[in-house]
C-alpha cells in the first residue's frame, strides 16, 4: 500500500485563519500551573482548531502548515547555516546514510545544542530569543488545552537546530520510553520527554525529488482514551487490540510502583488498563501479573515473553502489543512496511510546517534526503517524572 502523503494539510484540521502573529509571541511569566486572565482568555480562543488537540491525545500525529511567517523561515535557516558552517553543531552518529559503514559528518545528522543555542553571543539570537518567545506560548498554550496544566513548566524544553546532510536518515524509534524500561538510570531526572515538535526551515522543497519525509507509524483503529500517561504518571508501553470489527483499541499503561502481593513498597510492576467501571482505585483494570521489570523487557522477543508470561489471560495475550518492537534485522524489515495493524503517514519538511506528537506513542523514522541538506528546528516539551522516594527495587528510600 502506498503511504499517505501529507502536503501543507493538518491531518485533523488547519490552524485557525484568523489567529494574529502576535497570539503567539511572549506573555508576562506566570509561576508553574498559574494563568493570568489574559492567559486564560488566550487559551480559551486556543492557537488551533480542537482537532489538533485531539489527533496529539490520540496518539497520532498533528501537522500545521505555515506555522511561521517566511521571514521568520528565512532567519533561522540563515542562522542555522551559518552557525553549522562555524564549528557550532555537533554530530551524533544517530543517522544512517549508505552502507560503507564509514563516519562522513558531512551527511550525519548535526544539532546546535541548548546550551549553544543559548549563547546569545553566537549567530542571530533576536532572532532565536523571538523563537523562543513563540514556543514558550505554543507550550503554554499546549499544556491548558491537553487538560494538563502543570505540564511543560518555564524550562521544561529541549530546542536545537538540526542539519541532515545529504543521504542521512533515521530509523524507526520512539522518543521516550517509561522510565522503568531504563533501568535506574530512567529515574535520575526529573523530567522526561513528553511532547514531540519539529518545525521545518527548507525552501522549495520538493520530497519526490529531495526525499527527507518524516514517516509515521499510526494505530489504523482509535483508542478509546487518551494515550501516552496517565494522570499518575505512569506512561503507556502498548495497546489492546479491539475486540470486534469498528471497536477501539486500549492504551496499556505500567504502574512501576504496583504493591501486588508483597505489599507496599514491593518494587513490584503491573501492566493495567483505565476502567472507570471497574471500581478498582484508580479506575484500573489490572491485566498482568505483578513482575519485576528490567531493561531487557525491550530486547527481541520481549513481546512473546509479555504475551506468554505475564498477562492473565490467553485472550489478553493475543491482543498484546508493545508501541514499539525491540530492534532486530527483521523488524527492521518488517516495521518499514505498512502492517495490518498500522498505517504509514509521510509529511514532507516543508518550510514552516508544524507537526507535534506524543513522544512515548507514536513510532516515526526520517526518510532518506537525497541532493540537498534538511534544515529543521525540533525538540521535546518535558513533563514531570513520577516522585521515587519509595522505589526500593532501585535502592530509592
Amino acid at each position: 500500500m502506498t503511504p499517505q502523503r501529507i502536503l501543507l494539510v493538518s491531518l485533523a484540521c488547519s490552524i485557525l485563519s484568523s489567529q494574529p502573529v502576535n497570539a503567539f509571541l511572549s506573555s508576562p511569566s506566570q509561576s508553574r500551573g498559574q494563568t493570568s486572565n489574559s492567559q486564560h482568555k488566550l487559551y480559551a480562543e486556543k492557537l488551533f482548531s480542537q482537532g489538533v488537540y485531539d489527533t496529539i491525545g490520540e496518539g497520532r500525529i498533528a501537522v500545521i502548515p505555515n506555522f511561521l511567517p517566511q521571514e521568520d523561515i528565512i532567519k533561522l535557516r540563515n542562522d542555522a547555516t551559518n552557525l553549522h558552517q562555524g564549528s557550532k553543531f555537533s554530530t551524533d552518529a544517530l543517522a544512517s546514510y549508505g552502507s560503507s559503514g564509514k563516519f562522513d559528518p558531512s551527511k550525519d545528522r548535526a544539532v546546535l545544542k541548548l546550551q549553544q543555542w543559548k549563547d546569545q553571543g553566537s549567530g542571530d539570537w533576536t532572532i532565536r530569543e523571538r523563537f523562543g518567545n513563540r514556543m514558550k506560548n505554543l507550550r503554554e498554550d499546549l499544556a491548558y488545552n491537553l487538560d494538563s496544566v502543570n505540564k511543560y513548566g518555564a524550562g521544561s524544553t529541549e530546542i536545537s537546530y538540526t542539519r541532515f546532510g545529504p543521504g542521512a536518515f533515521l530509523k524507526r524509534h520512539v522518543d521516550e520510553h517509561h522510565e522503568e524500561l531504563k533501568g535506574k538510570a530512567g529515574w535520575s531526572k526529573p523530567t522526561r520527554r513528553s511532547m514531540s515538535w519539529l518545525i521545518y526551515l527548507n525552501d522549495d522543497w520538493d520530497a519526490n525529488q529531495h526525499g527527507g519525509c518524516l514517516r509515521c507509524f499510526e494505530r489504523k483503529t482509535l483508542p478509546v482514551s487518551k494515550t501516552g500517561a496517565r494522570g499518575s504518571g505512569d506512561l503507556q508501553i502498548g495497546w489492546l487490540k479491539a475486540t470486534t470489527a469498528g471497536g477501539r483499541e486500549e492504551p496499556v499503561f505500567m504502574d512501576a510502583q504496583h504493591s501486588g502481593t508483597d505489599g507496599a513498597n514491593s518494587g513490584l510492576c503491573a501492566l493495567y488498563i483505565e476502567d472507570p467501571t471497574s471500581g478498582a482505585e484508580g479506575g484500573r483494570q489490572y491485566i498482568s501479573k505483578s513482575f519485576h521489570s528490567h531493561p531487557t523487557l525491550y530486547i527481541g522477543g520481549s513481546e512473546l515473553l509479555v504475551q506468554n508470561t505475564l498477562m492473565n489471560s490467553k485472550d489478553l495475550a493475543q491482543r498484546f502489543r508493545l508501541i514499539e518492537q525491540p530492534k532486530s534485522a527483521v523488524t527492521d524489515f518488517l516495521q518499514s512496511q505498512e502492517s495490518i495493524e498500522e498505517r504509514i503517514l509521510d509529511v514532507e519538511p516543508t518550510g514552516g510546517t508544524l507537526v507535534l506528537f506524543d513522544s512515548v506513542t507514536l513510532p516515526h523514522a526520517v526518510l532518506p534526503t537525497t541532493t540537498r541538506e534538511r534544515w529543521a528546528t525540533s525538540g521535546w516539551m518535558h513533563e514531570d517524572q513520577q516522585p521515587v522516594e519509595t522505589h526500593p527495587h532501585f535502592g530509592m528510600s
